[in-house]
Formats: structure tokens, C-alpha cells, sequence
């Protein structure tokens, strides 16, 4: 709060400041306070259920790449061999900046890494885990990673005087306009 005060004031004052900066720390509790997903396909006898638990995220490991660890609970039913298993799944992905909406989103997923508990639960999952990543995958770049709080004065600034954004170690970057 004190850091976006401090942002404006600066800016109004000077001019000088040409970016602000959301770190990973903030897009990761945005991301579990506001993202929830579960979804449900089948019926009673035969069915998927996966949810989506928790969400962390890292900045900068490669140029311009937001890591995306997903850890989720997911339930296969049918007759023969129900699993219950918890994944954690690894996404690299590009965010961008959609200046109309003020959002930041995320392109070109891919799918670094899959996880299972119990372990030995990967092969019976295995012919699940297409869809599983397509409904994951799916979500993740159709919702917002991060919007700006156009009702608080300080952000509602900064939303408007966003150009782009930039990954960086530890933090995206929003590059205002010249």
C-alpha cells in the first residue's frame, strides 16, 4: 500500500517513474485468494473430478517465463480401479498485459513436469492425464493471473499508464507509456 502511495506520488510529482513492479509473492496469494477451479466430467459410475488447491509462482528463472506450480486433488471413479491421487503440476508460461482489462494472462503453457501421491499412481493415471492437463491448461489461459484494482485510486493510475510488462527474477514489471 505504502509502495503504490509512494508510486503515484512519485509519478505525479516528477514524472520520472516509468514502472512498478508485482512480485511473486503478490501474484501467488492472488492467484489462491482468487483462481479456484474444479472441475467434474462423468456420472456416478464413471467420472473425473479434479480441484485445484493451491498455486505457487516463480519469476524470471528463464527470460521472460512465469513458472506456474499447480498442486491438485483428483479422483477417478469407475467400478474396477478408483484412484485418488493428489498431482502437483508444472507450467512455464509467457504473461502479457491486456491494457483493456488491466489483467495480466498467460500464453504459450507448457507443461514442464507431473508429479503423483502415491507415486506409482502416474501409470494408472496416465491415460487421464491428456484431459487433466487440457482442462488445466485451458483454465490457466483463458482466466486473469493478476488484475489491477481499478477502484483503488494508486492502481487505477497505474492500469491506465501500462504499456506492457516484463519478467523479471522475482518480479513482473509493469513498463508504463511514454
Amino acid at each position: 500500500m505504502i509502495k503504490l502511495t509512494l508510486v503515484s506520488v512519485l509519478l505525479l510529482l516528477t514524472g520520472c517513474v516509468s514502472q512498478y513492479s508485482i512480485t511473486e509473492r503478490e501474484l501467488t496469494n492472488y492467484l489462491n485468494n482468487e483462481i479456484h477451479f474444479e472441475t467434474k466430467q462423468g456420472n456416478q459410475l464413471f467420472g473425473i473430478e479434479m480441484k485445484l488447491n493451491n498455486v505457487d509462482v516463480t519469476l524470471g528463472d528463464q527470460a521472460g517465463v512465469m513458472g506456474i506450480t499447480a498442486h491438485s486433488a483428483i479422483d477417478v471413479r469407475n467400478p474396477l480401479m478408483p484412484i485418488k491421487a493428489k498431482l502437483i503440476v508444472k507450467f512455464e508460461a509467457k504473461p502479457w498485459y491486456d491494457a483493456a482489462t488491466h489483467s495480466v494472462y498467460l500464453s504459450q503453457l507448457n507443461l514442464v513436469k507431473v508429479e503423483s501421491t502415491p507415486k506409482d499412481i502416474e501409470k494408472a493415471i496416465s491415460p487421464i492425464a491428456p484431459q487433466v492437463m487440457q482442462f488445466l491448461t485451458h483454465f490457466l489461459e483463458t482466466q486473469p493471473v493478476y488484475i489491477l484494482d481499478v477502484k483503488e485510486s494508486n492502481q487505477a493510475l497505474i492500469a491506465e499508464m501500462t504499456k506492457r510488462i516484463e519478467v523479471t527474477p522475482g518480479k513482473l514489471k509493469l513498463i508504463f507509456k511514454d
